[in-house]
């Protein structure tokens, strides 16, 4: 993507009063976010290069949290469920609950399969933030954990 396009995004974004806008495609990723301050946080700041390996940036430019929370992204697309049932009774994981790696963190149904999704880091768990029963998109922060 070069800057010429990506100032014309800008200016777009800015003259239709867009406050967020992410696109993304094989080459490169853009995000654009004007809700903070005066809305002038230079943009261009938040473009990303990808090196063809799209698993290697998973990395939120603009998340001010990446240094606090170590983050469980959805792996797929689908409906997250806290436990294996879809009436919430008995959840995988609680706020303050104590995870480590490789344990089950919740579920992902997609196409009328159960997917177990496992953490990929230990800690805490700080926030849930995907409610029992929420259709979830791929590489969508899930949990946070401290």
């Amino acid at each position: 993507m070069n800057y010429e396009k990506v100032e014309k995004l800008i200016k777009l974004a800015k003259e239709n009063d867009v406050k967020k806008f992410k696109f993304k495609d094989f080459d490169s990723e853009i995000e654009l976010d004007f809700t903070e301050d005066n809305g002038y946080q230079q943009p261009l700041n938040n473009i990303q290069q990808h090196s063809g390996d799209m698993k290697s940036n998973n990395d939120s430019v603009k998340n001010k949290t990446e240094s606090q929370y170590q983050e469980i992204k959805s792996p797929m697309v689908g409906t997250f469920f806290l436990q294996d049932e879809k009436e919430l009774t008995n959840p995988v994981i609680e706020v303050g609950d104590e995870i480590n790696k490789g344990d089950i963190i919740g579920y992902i149904e997609a196409m009328k399969v159960m997917n177990e999704i496992t953490s990929d880091v230990s800690g805490v768990v700080e926030e849930i933030l995907v409610q029992h029963g929420t259709n979830v998109e791929y590489n969508q922060v899930i949990v946070n954990v401290k």
